[in-house]
């Protein structure tokens, strides 16, 4: 397979070092990714339906048997977080899937996460029910984080690849490494949650004339930041930019919190694991990804090997984009 490396803006590069993952051009390649997708439904195991679900469902705009399998991984692993955020999203691409389901499974093994609250937003704001919108927003402020579970995901189904393709004992650095790329863009295009309805209830006249709204949109955006990958911190530290006065002791803390964030992004995106080049993408990736649950402290971690200080000097000025999009 050919890995084509796709940033989706120039500040999001490093993010998830997102890749469009061709499909094979040639028969005997068509064959063989056939043969891997036969094995890992063979294999039947939570993480090796998940891995299916995931590569079937990469580049299409409706679901393609991704969420059946993902229903079977749930079901063999209930317990899973992970899977359980995975199958809310793919429900979303099913058009005879009722989101309830997923949805309401998800709050009950992660109750804790305001990502959980998503959908409910996302159907209030279409209906224009303030009420709705109101108690999401409450339910989002109240979590303690944010999480898509994008780490996990990525050390669950990369190790299934890998054991799906090699032809040896032992995959070679660059199969292993081909796997966890493939799996990452995979992995990257499926769970980030939909932020359009939070954007359409936290801005204009709603933040004025909606007794509170303003403090619960504050609060929603603060829980947002607390997330797992940069994507979804980045955008929460946008959101609260956008909902406190920039001159204001809580604008210049988010000012100050928005730098170290853009200083990480942009260190991580120089860092070989942020690399097109599979002869440069390190071998212990996915160790780091098994070891870590936050994407950011997988930067962190690599930094440490790098030399790369975690923080900006203090004369450090960004060229990213004033907001993450």
């Amino acid at each position: 397979m050919k890995f084509v490396w796709r940033p989706v803006a120039a500040a999001v590069a490093a993010l998830f070092a997102l890749v469009t993952v061709a499909q094979p051009a040639h028969a005997d390649g068509a064959a063989e990714h056939a043969a891997i997708i036969e094995r890992l439904i063979a294999k039947g195991s939570a993480n090796s339906l998940a891995t299916v679900a995931l590569l079937k469902q990469f580049g299409a705009e409706s679901d393609t048997g991704s969420y059946p399998l993902i229903t079977r991984a749930v079901q063999i692993a209930p317990e899973r977080r992970d899977l359980a955020w995975l199958a809310v999203r793919l429900c979303a691409s099913s058009s005879d899937c009722d989101d309830s389901v997923p949805e309401k499974h998800l709050r009950d093994v992660d109750p804790t996460n305001g990502i959980r609250s998503i959908g409910a937003l996302t159907r209030a704001q279409r209906k224009n029910d303030a009420a709705a919108i109101d108690a999401a927003l409450t339910a989002m402020g109240s979590s303690e984080r944010f999480y898509v579970y994008f780490d996990p995901l990525v050390a669950a189904t990369a190790a299934e690849l890998v054991e799906a393709q090699r032809q040896r004992a032992a995959p070679s650095r660059k199969e292993l490494s081909r796997a966890t790329v493939e799996m990452i863009g995979a992995i990257a295009a499926s769970v980030l949650p939909p932020s359009q309805s939070f954007s359409y209830s936290c801005k204009g006249l709603a933040l004025e004339q909606v007794s509170g709204r303003l403090d619960r949109c504050r609060r929603a955006a603060q829980a947002i930041a607390r997330a797992d990958t940069f994507i979804v911190e980045g955008l929460g530290l946008s959101l609260q930019q956008r909902l406190w006065p920039e001159d204001s002791p809580e604008g210049q803390s988010i000012t100050a919190l928005r730098r170290v964030f853009q200083y990480r992004l942009q260190e991580y995106s120089r860092l070989d694991i942020s690399s097109s080049k599979l002869d440069e993408f390190p071998a212990d990736a996915l160790d780091a990804f098994r070891a870590h649950e936050r994407e950011q402290d997988v930067a962190l971690a690599y930094f440490a090997k790098a030399g790369v200080p975690a923080d900006p000097p203090a004369n450090w000025t960004s060229r990213s984009l004033p907001r993450v999009p």
